[in-house]
């Protein structure tokens, strides 16, 4: 697939964003939520993807009508931290696979593309949504990288077939159990939008992705970031 100037940067921030929404709110997210900017950047990132992608954002902002910042912090909380009705945002919780074969094919992925965490780097665990969201990001981060250095071009449809066979077997593969979880959980209105934006997000790349047809699959050392 030949690459468009500023697809993979934009693609890249849209995975960081996602990755951002899912995860604890801190610092000043939750303010940039109530004042729309956050809400603003999403749907400036869709309308610049090569097939613009729009969000619908009604329900969101309808979400929010009433509440301050405390109260998404505390949402947060009770959704996906509070005991053993908390809506898990682990893979594991909706896989087919042992703990042990997860660990092992996340690990492989992560790995492969540069990423070792034999030192304890990561302080998360690998199957926690916003982990996998963050591993797009790096892999598109990597891509729109590519795209601007001559000699590691040749790289862009290993990184896109990476990301492709990633969605599939990871965070496009159990979505949808995660918005019915979601579904069943009262106050969750916040979250599930953002989960049915993610969703169409990962529906969008499958489409985008699937125009590479290529099975290559580049080195480690061909796929590390440079500094020049």
């Amino acid at each position: 697939m030949d690459p468009v100037p500023g697809t993979a940067a934009t693609r890249s921030g849209l995975y960081r964003a996602f990755a951002t929404a899912f995860s604890h709110p801190v610092d000043d997210f939750p303010d940039l939520l109530l004042s729309g900017e956050f809400q603003a950047i999403l749907a400036a990132a869709g309308s610049r993807l090569q097939s613009p992608l729009h969000f619908g954002m009604d329900e969101l902002n309808e979400s929010l009508n009433g509440v301050d910042s405390q109260e998404i912090i505390i949402t947060y909380s009770t959704l996906f931290e509070s005991g053993s009705h908390a809506v898990s945002l682990r893979e594991l919780t909706y896989s087919t696979l042992t703990e042990k074969t997860l660990m092992e094919e996340l690990f492989r992925f992560y790995q492969h593309f540069g990423l070792e965490f034999s030192r304890g780097e990561l302080r998360e665990l690998p199957d926690l949504l916003p982990v996998e969201l963050e591993f797009l990001h790096y892999l598109t981060f990597l891509e729109a990288q590519a795209s601007d250095i001559d000699h590691l071009q040749p790289n862009i449809s290993a990184l896109q077939a990476a990301q492709r066979d990633f969605i599939d077997l990871h965070p496009g593969r159990w979505i949808d159990n995660f918005i019915e979880r979601l579904k069943s959980r009262a106050n969750s209105g916040l979250y599930l939008s953002f989960a049915a934006m993610l969703r169409l997000f990962l529906k969008h790349e499958r489409h985008y992705l699937s125009r590479s047809d290529t099975e290559l699959i580049a080195t480690d050392q061909d796929l590390t970031p440079v500094d020049s």
